[in-house]
């Protein structure tokens, strides 16, 4: 099946640069905006995981590259972020052990999710682009709870891993929507 994400349509229709040129410029991009974006944060007291950017890159990488490509980016993301690049949360690298690490896992399976939806064509439409994003939502904070959940106590995973997020996920979603619904209309 061919990919109905942006990028893949993109560089199916772009002749000028040859096909490995434009996968790793494809990789850099998205690998670059992640790790840009993570860098917007926003420490919170009362919990060890801070309110990021890095969620809004996962979607826009995954809705618009797709699941092949955007799944490859977040491998190399966390791949490079795990051997000390400091891509991460407010310029953070290491191996990906801590209470963070089930949201990093997470927006990997989240990257997967979304860009097999784009795939299937459900950033045709604006809401199906943020129904799309919502189902990486459900992954990146799904897993993070249940890793946070081995760090604190069970009366505070809500208040520290889950409830801070939402009204970012609200907007960050929505931009990634947005976005990747309004850049599939561009190829019409």
């Amino acid at each position: 099946m061919t990919s109905q994400a942006f990028v893949p349509q993109l560089l199916h229709t772009s002749t000028r640069v040859s096909g490995f040129v434009a996968e790793a410029l494809s990789l850099v991009t998205g690998v670059l905006l992640i790790s840009l974006l993570a860098q917007v944060a926003i420490p919170l007291p009362w919990t060890p995981v801070p309110i990021t950017g890095q969620t809004l890159g996962v979607g826009l990488v995954a809705l618009s590259w797709g699941a092949r490509r955007g799944s490859l980016i977040m491998l190399v993301y966390l791949l490079l972020g795990s051997l000390g690049a400091p891509i991460f949360a407010m310029g953070k690298s290491g191996f990906l052990l801590g209470p963070t690490m089930g949201y990093l896992i997470g927006m990997g399976l989240a990257s997967f999710a979304m860009g097999a939806l784009a795939d299937r064509g459900y950033t045709r439409g604006f809401w199906t682009s943020l129904l799309a994003a919502y189902a990486g939502s459900v992954c990146t904070l799904g897993l993070g709870v249940l890793v946070l959940s081995f760090y604190l106590p069970s009366e505070q995973l809500l208040m520290a891993g889950l409830l801070p997020f939402l009204p970012g996920d609200l907007i960050k979603n929505t931009l990634a929507a947005l976005t990747s619904w309004r850049l599939r209309r561009s190829l019409r």
